[in-house]
Parts: C-alpha cells; sequence; structure tokens
C-alpha cells in the first residue's frame, strides 16, 4: 500500500495532541476500546436487521508479512519487531452498513462526510444520528492508543445497488519521539500517516484499497475472513498491541495475587466480561426498545445469558424492567425469588412530560450474587472496578446509569448518585439502574439541529464527555435546569426511602448505646457563633437574616445530628471573612484536645486518628459582603474519594494528617470578599467512646 504523510496545517491536530485528546485516566484501556468500538458497531446499525454482530478477536501474527504492506516503514518496522510472531486486536461487527460515503474530499456534499471519512480521515466529527452514542468524535482515538499507534480498516458496504470493499491502514505516533516511524522530509512533523492506493485524481493523496485479492491477501495475516455474499460490516485491526502492559493497567503487579479475579489474566477473558460489564443492557435482549440488539462473541465464542457473572445479568433484568415492566420468562431475578422495585422519576416544569426515566433497583445477598461455593463469583465491586474493595460499616449501594445506546454510562457507589445512602448489611448488596426516558422532552428549549423541542436525550448526551463516563447539567439559553442533579436527588430519596428502616434496625442497638457517648461530639462549645438563630427565611436557602459583625470567620451548627452506621451528619454554616480558614475535627479528653496530627504524634497516641471526613455538601452559599440574604442554591460535593471541589466563590479540599493520612482537615478558600456557606457534614468515627468537636481557625494558606 502506498503511503499519504499528513501535511501540517493551520488548526490541525497532530500526532501527539490526538493520543491525549480522551484525557480518562481512571478507565483501562481495553474497557475504552470495548465502549467506543462497540457504541460505534451499534450506531451503524442496518435499518432492517434484528441484532448487531460484535466479535472481538485476539490472535497473533507475523510482523514481516504486515510490514511489506506498509510502504517507507517497511525497514523500520522490521529493525524494532523481529520476533517471528506478534498480538494484535481486532474488533468484527456484521449487520452494519460499513464505512460507507465518498472516498475524496470534492465528492462530499451539504457537509455529509460520510462514516469512512469520519472514522478514518477526521477528527472531531460526531454521530448525528438521533440517539447514537458520540457527541464529541474523539472516541475513536482510542484505537491508537492501544499499540504503536497503527490501525488497518476493512469494510465491506452496499453502495449504489453493489457491493464494495474497502482497506485502509492509519498511523498516528508522538512525531516528537525520536523513534518514531512516520518518515520525515524536513519541516513540521505531524505524527500522521495513511496506506491506500494512489488516487490519480488527487495529487500526493490516497484512497482506500478496493482490490478484492489484495485485500485478501492482508487479512489472511491476521486470520481473518473477508465479508461475503451480502455481508456488510466493519473490521478495525490493531496490530503491535503489548498484552502484558494492558493487563497490567487492569490488575497493578503490586495488587495482592490471591484476589485476583480470573479475568485479567487473558486479554480475550477480560474482553469477555468488559462487554457484559458495560452492555449488558443490550446484549442478547430481544425486547430492547429502540432498535437491534447487540449480539457479542470474543473469539467466535457467543457471550450467552446463561455464562455471563450473575451481577451483570441482574444488571441486564433490572434494565428490561424499567423499559417492559415485566421480566422475562427465564428469569434469574424471578428464580433467585428476588423482590424488585421500579419507580418512575418524576420531574416537575422542567419536561414535557413528568418521568424523566424509570429507576429499578433490588437488593441481592451473597446467595442470590452466587459468591458462595460452587460458584464463587467475586463481589459486585470487584465486578465493576477489577480490585477489590472493603466497605466499611455495610456495603454502599451500586447505582447505574443509562440513555437510548443501552450502555451502562458509569457505576457509581460513593459519587453523586450514591451519597449519603444508606448501606446495607455485610453480606448485601443494593442494586439499581436508572433508564432515561429518551423520547420525553424540555419544555420551551429547541434544539436548533432539528428545529423542535429538544430531547432529553440529546440534552444528555451533550452533556457527557468524550469518554461518555459521566453525566453532567449545563447552561442552555442561560438556563440550568439542575436535569441531572434533580433525578440523582430522586434516586437518593428512592432507596433511603426504602432500605432505611431494615439498616436503622440492623444497627438499632449500637445506635442506641452511642447515643450519649455521641451526645458532645457535634455540638461546639459555648463560644462559638455570634448570635443565636431566627426563624427561616424561604427566600436565602433556609436560614434567617441576621447581622455578620464578627470580626474572625465562624462556624455553627444546626439540628439534630444524624447517627448510621458508624458515621455521623449534620447540617452546618461557616461566615467567612476573606481568610482562608482550616476546618478540623477533634477528640476531646479530660487532659486536652487533640487534632488529627497531633493524635498521631509518636509521643502521644501514635495511632491513626478515630474521626475522619466523609462528605461534605455545600447547598447554598451567600456574598458575605451583601446586606441581602438572597444567595443561590448549589451542589458542591467533596467526598472522601474526589477531596476537593469549588466554584467562583469558594473552594473547598480534604486535606490528609502527615503521619497515617487520615481525612481530618477541611480546607476553605472564599473569594476575596468572603462568603457564607451552608451545607451537610459528615464523617466517621471508629471508636464510639471518644467525645468529638470541630474547630474552624483562619489561616494565612
Amino acid at each position: 500500500m502506498k503511503i499519504e504523510v499528513a501535511e501540517h496545517g493551520r488548526m490541525s491536530e497532530s500526532g501527539s495532541s490526538l493520543l491525549r485528546l480522551i484525557q480518562n485516566q481512571d478507565m483501562p484501556l481495553l474497557d475504552l476500546f470495548v465502549r467506543e468500538s462497540v457504541q460505534n458497531s451499534l450506531d451503524a446499525a442496518a435499518s432492517d436487521v434484528e441484532y448487531v454482530n460484535v466479535d472481538m478477536v485476539t490472535g497473533t501474527f507475523k510482523p514481516a508479512a504486515l510490514n511489506r504492506h506498509l510502504e517507507k516503514i517497511e525497514d523500520r518496522l522490521n529493525r524494532r519487531y523481529s520476533s517471528v510472531s506478534q498480538n494484535f486486536i481486532a474488533v468484527r461487527d456484521s449487520n452494519t452498513i460499513g464505512l460507507t460515503g465518498p472516498v475524496r474530499y470534492k465528492d462530499v456534499r451539504n457537509n455529509s462526510f460520510g462514516n469512512l471519512l469520519k472514522l478514518v480521515y477526521e477528527i472531531c466529527k460526531p454521530q448525528s444520528t438521533e440517539g447514537a452514542g458520540g457527541s464529541w468524535g474523539l472516541g475513536k482515538t482510542i484505537y491508537f492508543r492501544l499499540g504503536i499507534g497503527l490501525v488497518l480498516y476493512y469494510s465491506r458496504i452496499r453502495q449504489n445497488g453493489k457491493y464494495q470493499s474497502r482497506l485502509v491502514a492509519c498511523l498516528v505516533e508522538d512525531e516528537t519521539k525520536k523513534e518514531a516511524l512516520i518518515p520525515h522530509a524536513g519541516g513540521v512533523k505531524r505524527g500522521i500517516a495513511w496506506w491506500g492506493k494512489r488516487d490519480d485524481l488527487v495529487a500526493g493523496s490516497t484512497i482506500p484499497v478496493d482490490n478484492e485479492l489484495e485485500i485478501v491477501k492482508i487479512l489472511s495475516i491476521f486470520g481473518l475472513s473477508p465479508y461475503t455474499q451480502s455481508e456488510t460490516g466493519t473490521t478495525i485491526i490493531i496490530p503491535y498491541i503489548d498484552e502484558k502492559a494492558l493487563l497490567n493497567e487492569v490488575y497493578a503487579i503490586n495488587e495482592p495475587a490471591e484476589s485476583k479475579p480470573y479475568w485479567v489474566g487473558s486479554i480475550a477473558d477480560y474482553l469477555n466480561i468488559a462487554l457484559q460489564r458495560w452492555y449488558s443492557p443490550r446484549l442478547n435482549n430481544i425486547s430492547y426498545p429502540y432498535g437491534a440488539y447487540l449480539s457479542a462473541s470474543v473469539n467466535g465464542t457467543k457471550v450467552k445469558i446463561s455464562g455471563m457473572l450473575s451481577l451483570f445479568r441482574y444488571v441486564r433484568e433490572l434494565y428490561i424492567l424499567a423499559t417492559t415492566g415485566t421480566l422475562e420468562s427465564e428469569s434469574l431475578i424471578e428464580s433467585a425469588g428476588i423482590s424488585w422495585f421500579v419507580e418512575s422519576i418524576d420531574l416537575r416544569g422542567v419536561l414535557s412530560s413528568t418521568s424523566s426515566g424509570k429507576f429499578a433497583y433490588a437488593k441481592f445477598n451473597r446467595r442470590q450474587l452466587q459468591m458462595e461455593p460452587p460458584s464463587n463469583e467475586r463481589s459486585p465491586y470487584q465486578q465493576i472496578l477489577n480490585i477489590a474493595v472493603q466497605m466499611e460499616g455495610g456495603n454502599g449501594p451500586i447505582v447505574m446509569y443509562t440513555r437510548r445506546p443501552g450502555m451502562i454510562v458509569g457505576y457509581d457507589y460513593d459519587g453523586t448518585w450514591t451519597h449519603r445512602m444508606p448501606k446495607s448489611a455485610p453480606d448485601e448488596f443494593i442494586l439499581g439502574l436508572f433508564v432515561a426516558n429518551s423520547q420525553n422532552t424540555l419544555k420551551s428549549i429547541v434544539d436548533p439541529k432539528t428545529g423542535s423541542l429538544m430531547s432529553l436525550e440529546e440534552y444528555i448526551r451533550q452533556g457527557e464527555k468524550a469518554d461518555h463516563a459521566s453525566w453532567s447539567d449545563r447552561n442552555i439559553a442561560g438556563n440550568n435546569f439542575r436535569i441531572i442533579s434533580n433525578i440523582q436527588k430522586h434516586v437518593i430519596s428512592k432507596i433511603k426511602k426504602k432500605y432505611s428502616e431494615p439498616v436503622r434496625e440492623t444497627f438499632e442497638r449500637q445506635n442506641t448505646g452511642l447515643a450519649h457517648a455521641l451526645a458532645d461530639m457535634l455540638l461546639p462549645q459555648s463560644d462559638f457563633g455570634t448570635d443565636a438563630s431566627v426563624p427561616p427565611n424561604p427566600n436565602n436557602g433556609g436560614r434567617g437574616q441576621r447581622p455578620i459583625h464578627a470580626r474572625k470567620s465562624t462556624f455553627r451548627i444546626f439540628g439534630n445530628p444524624q447517627y448510621s452506621n458508624g458515621s455521623v451528619e449534620y447540617e452546618f454554616e461557616i461566615v467567612m471573612k476573606g481568610k482562608p480558614c482550616i476546618l478540623s475535627l477533634q477528640v476531646l479528653t479530660d487532659f486536652k484536645r487533640y487534632q488529627a496530627d497531633s493524635w498521631e504524634k509518636e509521643d502521644e497516641i501514635g495511632k491513626p486518628f478515630p474521626l475522619e471526613f466523609k462528605e461534605l455538601t455545600i447547598t447554598h452559599i451567600r456574598k458575605a459582603a451583601e446586606k441581602s440574604c438572597v444567595g443561590y442554591d448549589c451542589n458542591i460535593l467533596i467526598t472522601g474519594s474526589a477531596r476537593g471541589g469549588n466554584n467562583k466563590d469558594v473552594s473547598v479540599e480534604f486535606l490528609k494528617s502527615s503521619r497515617f493520612s487520615t481525612l481530618g482537615y477541611a480546607h476553605f478558600v472564599p473569594s476575596e470578599s468572603g462568603c457564607i456557606i451552608t451545607g451537610n457534614l459528615v464523617f466517621s468515627f471508629s471508636d464510639p467512646a471518644l467525645k468529638g468537636m470541630c474547630e474552624l481557625k483562619e489561616t494565612d494558606k
């Protein structure tokens, strides 16, 4: 194949910048690969098919056989890869339309580039189909990060009544590295090149190879077969992958070997689990409401419902419950005798109809999750995170969320979907799945692309980041409707209402015994605050108006603390006078007050501090310099894992103790004029016999 080296131009991306476009460092590359490649296949489903086939393929190939097809980098590749065989990974779909569209830019009409140009030759060209997965056009860069940056695209399409095959290769590399493969003739390097056949109509340009014999020869290098008869689809091949490096990213070498799950031992096993983890709602789901369902396989072996891990079978059935209200005939939930619930998440005043979606949830025990012999399946936390997670005081709920494409966007167990939810017993797990009502629309908000009311699906889609790993609210026409945050609050409320009472009963004796020991833990000393509270004013976020005449920043609490599962929650107010402040947890003894650092000193107690911040939520902010009590509501959530949050008026960060890294401090930095913030604070205690308090001090840092 002939080479075409991309020339540098104004506003053009370089190879090094393309490799950094998706800044997701939390999710393994193999998971990103499965999420992106399967979504591309599902988005390209043919209009008249019942399902889309996606086969993940792993194997080896002989480098010399491939390298001879890559003009001007063959010798460099042969020197670098002299071994007999190298590894590759591929994804092959069928029942899809393939890489359709023009092969030359001069043939583009009405700015419709087609699948081929958008996937192979362009960047930041997203899917425009309603309900499609991508809204950024950046996810495809994951292909270049799995190996050395070399990717082969093979597709068979039916266009103008005729079948046609296309094959093209692309290399994206860091052009600043000495070992860069792409030849350089001077000038500015870009680090991007394509291989195909020479374009007779455009000098120096290439187009995809369409010679069937040449395509078959290249596919045979990887043991792959061409599409035949009436088949159409796309195969993406990524050679020169480092299997060990990819698996080490999934499960680090310093993690305990005894807790290592079986699926991190090979690429094929991991792809099988990743397909279940992210696409269980659409996997073999004939009742999927928006078109073709997903039929997946790994190296030709189908991923069957009966062979799925029980957790992902339950996730799949929760999706079916949320979309149909009924279960399949051979339901695992039904056979295990599990009580399930489906509730509408209703939002008023912002949507054309009140329901933003359905929330399906249930509580499962170890036996129902097949965590006991003979199956011995791993805990739900390990199945979604690959590593074991130790939960204190019971297991926190796991909430998932998805929209029309049927991919699980995220698993939340300690974030904005689950904070302050009740924990279940150590041998029980609460699982919930929110399915967005994609057909609903926003009131009075017109989608500029369609000219009609914006759908809830499009609102959520545009609020996803390039890796589609989370949902967020945003301003539209100058308004923020807080649709996502309100959905999250309703989901939390459903779980708390359904499961709080059993949890309280479980820990009733412990909490009763703690009542007296903790009576003083959250009550500030008598000299805290400036004056007494007045009745709430509904216009200022639930706080009464009072003069702000204290010289220093102050801290006070409201109401009674709430005890649950070894933690305490209460409402607070901090008046900040413009200086940074440290809010520290303190233990009171008969002799002195201890902060985390003083407690943990070797010549003092010498053990980890028994109190630790877990969550801090800021719900309302008012500028301290303003006489009016009208402020604004906000939702800044800081957790032990996130550790920080901010907006234009204040930033907050949990700080660790120097010896045992205990989160015993919260650092507040206000705007220059200061502010009044109200919210909720949660911290844990490991010794109920101790008394504690919070103290606020101004600092210069």
